[in-house]
């Protein structure tokens, strides 16, 4: 398929002109890059859809699924902390607070980021995060939506992972101490995401609703590794065995319902 061709080729050449470049994660153009990257896939399903007449669903009509998209993602960040606990021990949030912060309270500091996080998701991480949905639950859903609800899962999650790589391999995005494992680990965490994104995504009515969803996973995820100590990439955390388990267990409730 096409897409897939520009979307990788793009996307890959992209990572690897950042890094000969020398950028790197601690450098305040990264967020840019990172941002850019993730609408290279929105940009080229944009042109080919319009080229093909394909209907990528932006309807703004909110309804009781886009809670779902909203919300999930936090469900999913608390319930993989006690999950990490076996391989892990807790720090909780208090740690990183800067030199000079008046000390907060731990529930009222969890309370506080994850209302942080809630509002991003649903502003500036929403319109990111919509670059990557207009194409692997828009345009290329929409190309393989004839082979059904979980072959189309499985082969956009195996791509949306794949499309990862260059970020796990060059930048240790999600798994900075276990890269080549990394690539992986994101691919059957792709694989094991995408159905709840496609059913956000149709329940929803909208690619807002799946942006929703990815856009508050981004802003949250992270406290499943800054509240428990890191002690192996592959086994804490939403992105790791914590959060694969979860999402197993999602879809086995989804599969008795789509």
């Amino acid at each position: 398929m096409r897409a897939l061709y520009w979307t990788f080729g793009l996307s890959w050449s992209l990572a690897l002109a950042a890094y000969l470049l020398g950028l790197r994660p601690q450098s305040p153009a990264y967020l840019a890059f990172a941002v850019l990257y993730m609408w290279v896939p929105g940009l080229v399903a944009l042109a080919l859809a319009r080229k093909e007449g394909v209907g990528l669903p932006l309807a703004f009509r909110p309804n009781r699924f886009w809670l779902f998209a909203w919300l999930f993602p936090v469900a999913l960040t608390l319930l993989s902390l006690p999950l990490s606990l076996p391989f892990a021990p807790w720090k909780g949030l208090a740690w990183a607070l800067p030199e000079g912060v008046p000390r907060i309270p731990e529930a009222a500091l969890w309370a506080l980021v994850l209302l942080q996080g809630l509002f991003a998701g649903a502003t500036v991480n929403l319109l990111a995060a919509l670059g990557e949905e207009l194409f692997w639950r828009g345009y290329l859903w929409e190309k393989l939506r004839k082979r059904g609800f979980w072959p189309a899962s499985l082969e956009i999650g195996f791509y949306w992972g794949l499309w990862h790589a260059p970020l796990v391999l060059l930048f240790g995005h999600n798994y900075p101490d276990h890269r080549l494992l990394g690539v992986g680990m994101m691919v059957l965490f792709t694989l094991a995401l995408t159905p709840a994104l496609l059913y956000a995504r149709e329940r929803g009515g909208s690619l807002w609703a799946p942006a929703l969803f990815h856009g508050t996973l981004n802003a949250v995820a992270g406290l499943s590794l800054l509240a428990v100590e890191r002690t192996h990439d592959l086994l804490v955390g939403v992105v790791g065995l914590p959060g694969l388990f979860l999402l197993a267990l999602f879809n086995l409730w989804l599969r008795r319902r789509v």
